[in-house]
């Protein structure tokens, strides 16, 4: 997903349907702000928001571990990413340069 008022993207993997992802976040910002992801902290603090209709699918994958793994690289290889960067830590940073320059 990306923000429409920055180069800011958001990634993220789900087994199930993007629009219901979707729905997800955006009704996120309204709980409690201590309970807020990563995109409803972003549109927040920065009063941004997010592309919501030009959403789109990078990779398909129905094992959950290959997806996860999926998600980790391209986290890794998008550099203006708001996810936290604890979404990455099962993939080696001794693969973030081949990843950034591919």
């Amino acid at each position: 997903m990306e923000c429409s008022n920055c180069d800011c993207c958001y990634i993220g993997q789900t087994k199930r349907c993007l629009e219901t992802r979707i729905k997800e976040h955006k009704s996120n910002i309204k709980k409690d702000v201590n309970n807020y992801n990563v995109v409803s902290k972003h549109r927040v603090e920065n009063e941004h928001e997010f592309d919501w209709t030009n959403t789109k699918i990078l990779h398909q994958e129905k094992n959950n571990r290959k997806r996860e793994i999926a998600e980790m690289i391209y986290i890794k290889r998008h550099l203006n990413s708001i996810n936290l960067k604890k979404n990455t830590e099962g993939l080696p940073s001794v693969y973030d340069f081949i990843l950034i320059h591919v």
